[in-house]
């Protein structure tokens, strides 16, 4: 077996890609109510104007 040989008959794919779209939509769900708290101090992406 050289380096470039891999097994990957252990690996569960299907479940990987369902838990990625879960985090993805976490995600999503955590931008959204964030983009929907007013901006009270006129600070974007963590830079104020000063």
């Amino acid at each position: 077996m050289n380096e470039f040989d891999f097994d990957l008959d252990h690996l569960d794919f299907d479940a990987a890609a369902a838990n990625n779209a879960a985090q993805l939509e976490l995600a999503d769900q955590a931008a959204a109510a964030a983009a929907a708290l007013p901006d009270e101090d006129d600070c974007a992406g963590g830079a104020c104007k000063i």
